[in-house]
C-alpha cells in the first residue's frame, strides 16, 4: 500500500543535512509473550494469530493533527510542562519500575511476589517496545518537527519515527499488567499511564494520534500477557 503521509526517513531534522536513519534493531529482538512467524505473522502465547487493532497511518488525517499539537503547545501550562519533563527526561521503564516498587511497599509484597511482578512486567514491556519498533519502521511516519512548523517543543525530538508513540504503547501495556497485580489501584494506574502517554503531546514530540493509538496498542499487548497470567493462576489453584 502506497503511503499518503509524510515519511520520517525523507526529511532532515533542523540543523542536520541528511534525513535520519535511526536504530531499527529492536524490532528484531526476541519476545517473551509474543511469537513471530514468517512474513511477520504474530501469535499469542497459545499460538493464536494476533490481529493488531492499530490504525494504518493512511487512515489518519495528519494535517488535522498539526493544529491540535500547535494549540496544546501554545497554551501549555506550567503543570503540563512539568509532566512532559517528568516522563521525558528519565527512561519510562525506570518511572514504571519505581511506581511498581511503591505499590509493592504499599501492599507489603514479599520478595518472591515482587520478583514475579517485575519479571512479568518487564518481559511484557520488552514485547511492547519490540512491537512498537516493528510498526515505527514499517510505516516510517514523520515526527511533528518535520512538517516545517515552528513548534515550541519542550523536549528534543528523538531520532526514530513517530507512529506509534513508544511511551504510550509501553504505558498502555503497563496499565493492563499492573492492574492485574494491583486490582485495588486500577483507577490510579490508568490515570498515571494515560498521563504518561499524554506527556509526549505536551513535550511536542508526538501527535495526539501517536499517543492515542499507541496506548490502545499497548493495552492489546497487555491483554496478550494476561492470557498467560490468568492461565498460570488457574493452574496454581
Amino acid at each position: 500500500m502506497r503511503a499518503n503521509y509524510r515519511r520520517w526517513s525523507e526529511y532532515p531534522y533542523l540543523g542536520e543535512v541528511n534525513p535520519p536513519q535511526g536504530s531499527p534493531e529492536p524490532r528484531e529482538w526476541p519476545m517473551f509473550f509474543i511469537f513471530r512467524e514468517k512474513n511477520n505473522i504474530f501469535l499469542d502465547p497459545f499460538r493464536q494469530p494476533i490481529h493488531w487493532r492499530i490504525k494504518h497511518p493512511n487512515d489518519i488525517d495528519w494535517e488535522k493533527e498539526i493544529p491540535i499539537l500547535e494549540s496544546v503547545l501554545n497554551s501549555l501550562t506550567p503543570s503540563q510542562r512539568q509532566i512532559a519533563l517528568y516522563w521525558g527526561t528519565v527512561e519510562i521503564t525506570e518511572r514504571i519500575s519505581t511506581m511498581t516498587c511503591d505499590l509493592a511497599d504499599k501492599y507489603k509484597l514479599g520478595s518472591p511476589d515482587l520478583a514475579r511482578v517485575l519479571g512479568c512486567l518487564h518481559a511484557s514491556l520488552n514485547d511492547a517496545f519490540i512491537i512498537t519498533w516493528y510498526f515505527k519502521y514499517l510505516w516510517d511516519v514523520a515526527r511533528p518537527n518535520l512538517y516545517g512548523q515552528n513548534l515550541p517543543a519542550v523536549l528534543k525530538t528523538p531520532h526514530f519515527s513517530s507512529y506509534p508513540s513508544a511511551h504510550a504503547t509501553v504505558a498502555g501495556c503497563a496499565e493492563v499488567v499492573l492492574s492485574y497485580f494491583f486490582p485495588e489501584e486500577v483507577s490510579e494506574i490508568k490515570a498515571k499511564m494515560e498521563l504518561s502517554a499524554q506527556s509526549r503531546l505536551y513535550a511536542g514530540v508526538h501527535f495526539k494520534v501517536d499517543n492515542d493509538e499507541g496506548l490502545e496498542l499497548g493495552r492489546q499487548i497487555g491483554g496478550v500477557v494476561l492470557k498467560v497470567l490468568r492461565a498460570q493462576d488457574v493452574n496454581l489453584r
